[in-house]
């Protein structure tokens, strides 16, 4: 038997040359599904929120701080300080900088070292980060102790980081003061005893540039035993450890030249700090008589102080 053929419809679709009608819009369950929009987030303190002018979901966005370039181009200084207590009154008073960190990781003592200091600390605008710790053996006392190793950054987030090891930090020591101008910081690393315990060296200053992110100069051991002063372009760090002989280093700040090198010799007593622990007839330190830290260089009515642990001594501006 034939097969039958069944017809089939002939349908031709013309295309339309007027204008093309709206699209339907698909229904429900094919619809393409909305991006979601991203939620604002409350901009730091200093951000500003930028709008695109197309319809575009707004961001955050926090403004960069700049760093500010210092200028370590050396001066020829005159001496900045002289013998005696002559009184400046144009010199303000300024405390020194004092303010150290990790102490009990860095130092010899004579448990060893602990842990107790966080692993980073913000000082006059600098974020100091503890990095590395390696065990030092034992310094000329006995006592145990750390070689640390440290990072510097501006806290603002600006700049570049520095780090500091072994060919800056020797075992033992640990940052003793900090002080800043702009970009350009200042470090008084040193160790807490006499020179001759320690004799892979130490107290010694560190300058750094925190836009470039460098080391820029550093000086010789036995140059800061803790506290530094910054007036313009001096910057005064003192050095003696009791017994030791004692003397106030005036310093180049951008280049770290010795422009001057004085000796500390008690000559107000009580001192400042002593002071409040004197009692009548007890003895301050005789001129001359090496005993006590030099420390704490600050101007006071007028001079430059250096606190030592019984007496101070003073120094007038030039």
């Amino acid at each position: 038997m034939a097969k039958r053929m069944r017809a089939l419809p002939f349908v031709i679709v013309l295309a339309s040359c007027g204008p093309r009608p709206a699209a339907l819009p698909p229904p429900p369950s094919q619809a393409t599904p909305s991006r979601p929009t991203p939620a604002l987030q409350s901009p730091a303190p200093g951000a500003t929120l930028a709008v695109d002018a197309a319809p575009l979901p707004i961001q955050s966005i926090a403004s960069v701080p700049q760093c500010e370039a210092f200028d370590w181009k050396p001066r020829a200084l005159p001496p900045l300080l002289g013998a005696g207590k002559a009184a400046r009154p144009e010199h303000a008073d300024r405390a020194a900088a004092e303010l150290g960190a990790f102490e009990s990781e860095c130092e010899d003592a004579p448990d060893g070292p602990s842990e107790r200091s966080p692993r980073s600390a913000v000082i006059d605008g600098v974020r100091l980060g503890l990095e590395m710790t390696v065990p030092a053996g034992s310094s000329g006392r006995g006592w145990t102790g750390n070689q640390c190793s440290f990072s510097a950054r501006l806290a603002d987030g600006s700049g570049a980081v520095v780090r500091l090891g072994a060919a800056e930090i020797p075992p033992f020591n640990t940052i003793r003061a900090v002080v800043r101008a702009g970009s350009a910081v200042f470090l008084s690393v040193s160790f807490n005893g006499y020179t001759k315990e320690f004799p892979r060296g130490g107290n010694r200053v560190i300058a750094l540039d925190l836009c470039e992110g460098r080391v820029v100069w550093q000086t010789p051991n036995a140059t800061s035993n803790g506290g530094l002063l910054l007036l313009g372009d001096y910057l005064i760090s003192p050095f003696g450890f009791t017994g030791e002989r004692r003397f106030l280093f005036v310093l180049d700040a951008r280049s770290g030249a010795v422009v001057q090198k004085l000796p500390v010799v008690e000559n107000v007593c009580p001192s400042e700090r002593w002071a409040p622990n004197w009692q009548p007839g007890q003895r301050c330190d005789p001129p001359g008589q090496n005993v006590g830290a030099a420390s704490n260089p600050h101007v006071a009515r007028g001079l430059v102080l250096v606190d030592t642990n019984t007496g101070s001594a003073a120094f007038q501006f030039e």
